[in-house]
């Protein structure tokens, strides 16, 4: 039997090709892929209205980010911070120049509204100063308000 040894230099090694070009396609079957995955487990809201407490952006942009770095996939986490226009922070998942929004439907009203794929500038028309947006590696530690949908029983 043989076993697979890492060392130090495959950690070094990028898993994707630098010139990986991303399409909204691809983002799109990425997304529904996931929420696939987590359907399984928890009732997501699929045609109803947006509720923070059940579901919210922190907790849908922590698990996908999770679920990103299993299956190695080159997601970013964005912060819209709030400002006068716009009450409350926003987070999301950032693939390429494409931000992926799990919690979309609270900005569109519109309770079929899974997920959207735009650009960071799509934004601005929800009061973010999408200057301002802060782009990270990881899931900010500082983010406390995390809702997760209701679990399947």
């Amino acid at each position: 039997m043989f076993k697979f040894i890492r060392t130090f230099d495959d950690y070094d090694t990028p898993i994707l090709p630098s010139g990986l070009s991303i399409t909204k396609d691809g983002i799109e079957n990425l997304a529904n892929s996931f929420l696939e995955e987590i359907e399984k487990n928890y009732n997501i809201g699929r045609n109803k209205p947006f509720d923070k407490k059940i579901g919210n952006c922190a907790w849908f942009t922590e698990s996908f980010y999770e679920w990103s770095e299993i299956n190695n996939v080159p997601a970013r986490i964005i912060y819209f911070p709030e400002t006068q226009k716009a009450k409350d922070a926003h987070i999301a998942i950032l693939i390429g120049g494409y931000v992926l929004d799990f919690t979309h439907k609270q900005f569109s009203k519109d309770p079929k509204d899974n997920f959207s794929i735009n650009k960071v500038d799509h934004y601005k028309k929800f009061g973010y100063d999408v200057d301002d947006a802060e782009v990270v590696d990881e899931f900010p530690s500082w983010i406390d308000d995390i809702h997760p949908p209701k679990e399947k029983k």
